[in-house]
């Protein structure tokens, strides 16, 4: 108990975020596609096998693949939002020193760097004949991965703008209201 009370207490946002952002996103991402594609194989198999000859049959089938191109991606962009407000506000949060301004920046554009090479996995995935079918039906999901490295600039420009944003709350390396 001792030790998640300490671990909460000492939770602060860092330069690491927007990678952990960047990663996150991916592998919800890909998660969720093979969840995807096994849903899908799921209700086509209960198809082929004459489980749907029944209006339940047929109903729960239909319902398995709504929830496989529908609800998954809702939950994926539920997500996604999520990251990018959990993002904001531990940034807000936040009390850096100005000096680190040049880390941050280093490690936004390592993420662009790094966000780049995972957008174009997901894309050669997407270009799998095998996967094809799948991934053109999760239109969401592929939004985010198109628009990857739009969307780390602009995440991390404005996580980046709000840290720093507190410039004058530092005063000769102390801040102010303290002695």
């Amino acid at each position: 108990m001792y030790l998640l009370e300490k671990l909460r207490k000492n939770k602060k946002a860092d330069v690491t975020d927007m990678v952990t952002f960047l990663l996150l996103i991916f592998i919800i991402g890909v998660g969720l596609f093979i969840m995807v594609f096994a849903i899908d194989s799921i209700a086509e198999g209960l198809r082929t096998g004459g489980l749907n000859n029944t209006d339940e049959g047929s109903n729960a089938i239909d319902e398995l693949e709504k929830f496989g191109t529908v609800q998954l991606q809702r939950g994926f962009m539920l997500f996604f939002v999520g990251l990018i407000l959990s993002t904001m506000i531990s940034s807000f949060l936040v009390r850096v020193h100005p000096i680190f301004l040049f880390l941050y920046i280093l490690f936004l554009i390592l993420t662009v760097f790094l966000g780049t090479y995972l957008a174009n996995a997901y894309d050669q995935m997407r270009n799998i004949p095998l996967f094809a079918d799948q991934l053109a039906n999760q239109t969401l999901i592929n939004v985010v991965f198109e628009n990857m490295v739009p969307i780390l600039v602009g995440v991390g420009a404005l996580s980046l703008f709000i840290v720093f944003a507190k410039f004058s709350s530092f005063i000769g390396g102390r801040q102010q209201g303290q002695l």
